[in-house]
């Protein structure tokens, strides 16, 4: 066994059968730290990455070819290492193109599926895995306990006929199958649902993937926010709008509807399953944005009048109040004088303090039992 430093159960586990992945072509999809790569001596192991901030971590950290979208295989790439300053989806895609022998149909001997917190973008994840291995090549999954990993049999069992159990420490479990019913092909939009909602009678089209947030039907947190964002309240709204985290689409695609007079509209979020959905969100209901996969407001090069959101206090399965925090500590700093801010979040969160600490101020501009909106105003310095 190698020496190796990482914060992953995961692939601490990983790492226990790492002569498993000693041989042939491997990917490893949604990997949480680079470990995998530093520690197992293999060069033809690549990284297949739906979120940005691992993606950037690995292929900083890692010589073996990382890769980023929402879905992998001919015809359905994201962006790669090489691609992340484009900024033409055209560019991106033909690029993509080229690089078709990495990752094609029936070309992997194995996948190691790092298991998310979604179980519907597991079975997503595996029937995507399944298209890319050769016939009888494995499928792996690796996942915590308390995050359902022992579930993960009874979907391994869809493509293969014996899951077996590889291993079990840390905390997480290792489950395989070899795969004898394959898919003959993979179409992420076999897995998506539209949604038609009304917003202050607007009538929006809304695109969803599993493992996108408000996947299944609109967040009451977001309607709550959105109930505030009336035609009437937005008419002097001018400038570069910014909706961070977000998701399907929804917030930033109806400011962009509803107000004829802004600059225009950026949208981010560390989801390639985001911000795919959130591009078919724009086309459904014919409006221009600018939607970047990226980690935070910091990566986003222009500065912004107005930031709306509905921030996530997740990562993964764990509550993180540092993506907020920091968010809300950015949206300040690469804002513009007399820029706004407004957010919703729930009503334990502790955002008023933050807002207090870094606005030096805020109101509460609506509330339910739930949920809380607040909005903030950056001042110019005297």
């Amino acid at each position: 066994m190698s020496t190796f430093n990482t914060t992953s159960n995961q692939s601490l586990l990983l790492l226990r059968s790492e002569d498993l992945f000693s041989q042939g072509k491997w990917a490893f999809i949604n990997p949480l730290d680079a470990a995998v790569f530093n520690n197992i001596d293999n060069p033809n192991i690549i990284g297949l990455h739906q979120y940005h901030h691992h993606f950037s971590e690995c292929e900083r950290a890692c010589s073996q070819a990382q890769y980023f979208g929402a879905a992998f295989g001919e015809g359905v790439f994201g962006e790669t290492a090489d691609d992340e300053k484009a900024t033409d989806q055209s560019t991106v895609a033909n690029s993509q193109a080229n690089k078709a022998d990495a990752i094609a149909k029936h070309a992997l001997d194995g996948v190691v599926i790092y298991m998310p917190k979604s179980k519907q973008q597991l079975a997503m994840l595996i029937n995507n895995a399944s298209y890319l291995v050769k016939p009888n090549g494995k499928v792996l999954i690796v996942g915590e306990n308390k995050a359902g990993i022992k579930s993960a049999p009874k979907l391994l069992d869809k493509i293969g006929e014996h899951v077996n159990k590889i291993d079990s420490a840390k905390h997480c479990g290792l489950f395989a199958v070899a795969v004898t019913n394959p898919l003959p092909s993979f179409t992420i939009a076999d897995y998506a649902q539209v949604h038609e909602y009304k917003i202050n009678q607007q009538s929006m089209h809304i695109y969803s993937l599993p493992g996108v947030f408000g996947h299944k039907q609109l967040d009451p947190g977001t309607d709550l926010l959105l109930q505030q964002l009336t035609p009437e309240s937005l008419a002097k709204t001018r400038g570069h709008i910014y909706d961070f985290a977000c998701g399907t689409g929804i917030i930033g695609c109806y400011l962009a509807k509803i107000i004829t007079k802004t600059k225009r509209v950026t949208m981010s979020d560390i989801s390639a399953l985001a911000t795919y959905c959130s591009e078919q969100t724009a086309r459904l209901n014919a409006v221009e944005v600018n939607i970047i996969a990226c980690s935070g407001v910091a990566q986003c090069d222009p500065k912004f009048d107005v930031i709306v959101s509905n921030p996530p206090f997740h990562e993964g399965i764990q509550q993180d109040y540092s993506i907020t925090d920091n968010f809300i500590k950015q949206a300040y700093s690469r804002s513009h004088p007399h820029a706004s801010i407004t957010i919703v979040a729930n009503r334990f969160l502790p955002y008023p303090g933050i807002l207090d600490t870094v606005y030096k101020g805020f109101t509460e501009v609506a509330v339910s039992n739930k949920f809380r909106v607040y909005g903030a105003k950056k001042f110019a310095k005297s």
